[in-house]
């Protein structure tokens, strides 16, 4: 969809709204879930229409951290419309092999797919942005998944990459990893047997693929895992009790940030960082913690040019945090607040300390 036919894409999502379940929230995935199987189908498809678009839907459900698992990739109907630009599904089969899916499986309608064969263009358009935008605001979701599809350069290989947006995102999507499981989905291998199910089948009876970027669970597990913090054995941290306070710490700050991770400085001190809008930030627990309270420290991520001296040290936000205070709001409040000054004053100059 490289141009923005949108309304008759709403009116198409819309048939298949009620077989939808939201996602709780704010959806924080960073990967998108599906078999090898449906992989190559969704290729299989891209590869019978090698100069103009296809598409279809994606079926499945949302894990507890807002990451789409893909159980069944839907392929064009017989009636659906291709264009060079434009594809669009036909909403009654839509509607029917979604009501099936949901009806046998639970599945719910989680996003879409099309292909941009040789269109030079691996992302979603403007138009397919704001039609996806305005679909899923429309619908009441929280998140919808987008899948766009090329031919390499001067060869029949199809790449495939996942886009995930958010609800009221003003069309803004970031990239997904996909999380490849081995072999064929189950819902797949059982919806053969069912007489009825409006399926489609690609004509290609085999295409090569590659998911951009992609992942296993094997590849994850064989992956060098961070060394837990150690702590003195005078410290607060070194408890139980305060190492299930880090642990309640980080998950709260996690529901609310993204790249949420546990460092332990040269020193031995602990803290809970993350980055938001070019800036990096560190809550700093002392060793002493929680008699002395601990700080919140930032910086910005790419330093600007001749400021590297002042940035040395980084800036601190915030020295006057009580244990028992509701600490992940106090650092939201704080860490907006200070981004909001930033952009009224327009300076990344460090300045003197608050709190």
């Amino acid at each position: 969809m490289a141009r923005g036919h949108s309304e008759k894409f709403r009116r198409t999502i819309a048939a298949s709204v009620h077989r939808r379940t939201e996602t709780s929230g704010t959806s924080r995935g960073d990967k998108a879930l599906i078999y090898e199987g449906e992989l190559e189908t969704m290729a299989r498809f891209v590869t019978d229409y090698p100069s103009i678009e296809t598409g279809g839907d994606l079926f499945g459900f949302w894990t507890h951290t807002g990451s789409p698992m893909i159980e069944y990739v839907l392929g064009p109907s017989e009636t659906a419309e291709h264009e060079g630009a434009a594809f669009y599904q036909e909403s009654s089969f839509l509607k029917s092999a979604g009501g099936i899916l949901h009806d046998l499986h639970g599945l719910q309608h989680v996003g879409t797919w099309h292909s941009h064969h040789r269109l030079g263009l691996t992302e979603p358009s403007k138009g397919d942005s704001s039609t996806m935008q305005r679909a899923l605001d429309k619908n009441g979701f929280n998140a919808w998944l987008l899948t766009i599809c090329n031919f390499t350069d001067k060869s029949d290989r199809v790449e495939m990459r996942a886009y995930l947006y958010g609800a009221y995102g003003d069309g803004e999507r970031r990239q997904l990893t996909w999380l490849i499981l081995p072999g064929s989905s189950p819902v797949r291998t059982a919806m053969e047997a069912i007489k009825g199910f409006p399926r489609s089948e690609p004509r290609t009876l085999a295409s090569t693929y590659e998911a951009i970027p992609s992942t296993t669970f094997a590849v994850m597990a064989a992956a060098p895992q961070t060394e837990s913090p150690t702590f003195p054995i005078s410290s607060f941290m070194a408890t139980p009790e305060g190492r299930g306070e880090l642990h309640r710490l980080f998950q709260e700050l996690s529901a609310l940030e993204r790249g949420v991770e546990i460092l332990q400085r040269e020193d031995g001190r602990v803290s809970l960082a993350f980055e938001r809008d070019g800036y990096a930030f560190e809550i700093v627990f002392p060793h002493s913690y929680p008699v002395v309270k601990p700080v919140v420290e930032c910086r910005p991520v790419d330093i600007p040019a001749g400021q590297e001296e002042s940035w040395k040290t980084p800036r601190t936000l915030f020295v006057a945090m009580d244990r028992g205070d509701d600490v992940v709001t106090h650092i939201e409040e704080l860490v907006t607040t200070f981004l909001v000054n930033r952009e009224h004053t327009g300076s990344d100059a460090p300045r003197d300390r608050e709190g």
